[in-house]
């Protein structure tokens, strides 16, 4: 890959900082901005570029208040890659040493790597919120801290989403609702904890990455963030109560189960956002499956996940898949994304693929023999029977509430029917969580 994949002001910025080009490749790593692998003359960098298309662009959630993070932290004992400089759409900084990757490690080397993970976990969480976190504009009170950071995600929802999703509709009243407001500490939460987000030695972590998401909250947050995305999403990461208890030892705060329970569900809520807001936003420079995928996944463990928060009944779902328009459509799309993608920009063909889009889309959209078996379901809860079930639904909920149960259990219902065994998620929607009661 040559640099003229870089803007001119880009090369310019690393060039400046860091020395002449030498090689600079993407990373398939990341899920809202692109990240470059550079080397120099000089040295090795890493350069993370806001395309525009991603889920956070344009929001709070930008690379400036990424950056102040790094030299708000620079000077204290979490180790961090060193910040070289910055643009108005990316961040340039040393390339860490060691590997994000688990795989190949021996049992005890993963948990001895986790171990000094959580270490440094709790180091972050011990440091004092004071002016040089300024810019995460920090609540300043448990109470307020428990609704800000998903009152941001739905502000995100709303302004970054123009698909009805009935599920993050609900999920944003719920949360809002249920939030615990008895946190004893205000820390700064990297905001997206597990594996692939640090660096390691095999036996150690070299450094902690990808601060976009990090604000100030309760440390369950990031506990949380660990109990999901790493045991739930990802495992074979050890034992989390023990990870737990030693979080516990090195910090002298205490754990908190039931908080985390309903943090991990802030974390689906994250993850559903993002992928609905990368959808309708482009997200012409990542892989639309990935998205598509994690969807499918949380319209069936979101509203689990909440029944158990409540101690609901979770009903026993037998259902076959059936596709409706949208999904078939979606799907062709993310496919025509991906093809265009690998298509060399040069050559005369990529305009084919546009036209050869339209037409399946077409082609697709017009097919009177895809039924809607979700309609007759929402029809029984809402009394409509306009075809257009995501709307229905989503305007219902909006105008309702007490409804807990019944909402939760045909959104259960209605995720089911998008897993079948061949979809790559399927393992982790039938992955019971671990417990977390008090």
């Amino acid at each position: 890959m040559t640099t003229t994949e870089l803007s001119p002001d880009l090369e310019q910025l690393v060039t400046e900082k860091a020395g002449k080009i030498v090689s600079c490749n993407r990373s398939e790593a990341g899920a809202s901005r692109i990240t470059w692998l550079i080397e120099t003359n000089r040295q090795q960098c890493v350069l993370r570029e806001d395309t525009g298309d991603g889920p956070v662009a344009g929001t709070p959630l930008n690379l400036t208040r990424e950056a102040s993070v790094y030299r708000a932290l620079a000077e204290t004992n979490v180790k961090i890659p060193k910040l070289y400089g910055t643009a108005d759409n990316a961040i340039l900084m040393e390339m860490a040493s060691g590997s994000p990757d688990l795989g190949g490690l021996s049992k005890d080397a993963i948990e001895s790597v986790i171990d000094s993970y959580v270490d440094s976990l709790a180091d972050l969480h011990l440091i004092e919120v004071d002016e040089r976190f300024a810019a995460l504009n920090p609540p300043t009170d448990p109470a307020q801290a428990a609704t800000a950071n998903v009152s941001l995600w739905a502000e995100i929802l709303e302004t970054r989403v123009r698909r009805p999703s009935p599920l993050a509709t609900f999920a944003t009243a719920w949360l809002l609702d249920h939030a615990p407001r008895d946190a004893e500490r205000l820390v700064v939460c990297h905001g997206d904890v597990g594996p692939g987000n640090f660096m390691h030695d095999g036996q150690k972590l070299t450094a902690m990455l990808d601060w976009e998401f990090v604000h100030v909250g309760d440390p369950m947050d990031d506990l949380a963030w660990l109990a999901f995305r790493g045991h739930h999403f990802g495992g074979g990461i050890g034992d989390f109560y023990q990870q737990l208890d030693r979080w516990e030892a090195r910090t002298g705060f205490t754990v908190s189960r039931k908080r985390i329970a309903y943090y991990r569900i802030v974390v689906m809520y994250v993850w559903l956002v993002s992928c609905l807001a990368a959808l309708d936003n482009g997200a012409r420079n990542l892989n639309r499956f990935t998205y598509l995928n994690l969807i499918t996944l949380m319209n069936v463990i979101m509203p689990r996940a909440m029944m158990e928060y409540e101690g609901l009944a979770v009903p026993t779902v037998e259902v076959e898949l059936a596709p409706v328009d949208n999904e078939l459509s979606e799907n062709v799309s993310a496919l025509v994304d991906l093809i265009a993608l690998t298509w060399p920009d040069s050559d005369p063909g990529r305009g084919m693929v546009d036209i050869m889009a339209q037409q399946v889309l077409g082609l697709v959209q017009l097919r009177p023999d895809i039924l809607d078996q979700n309609r007759e379901a929402v029809k029984k809860l809402t009394g409509e029977t306009d075809f257009d079930y995501e709307n229905i639904l989503n305007n219902w909920i909006k105008t309702n509430s007490g409804q807990n149960q019944q909402v939760l259990n045909l959104l259960y219902e209605m995720g089911n029917r998008r897993i079948t065994p061949d979809i790559a998620v399927s393992p982790v929607a039938a992955k019971p969580f671990l417990p977390l009661s008090e």
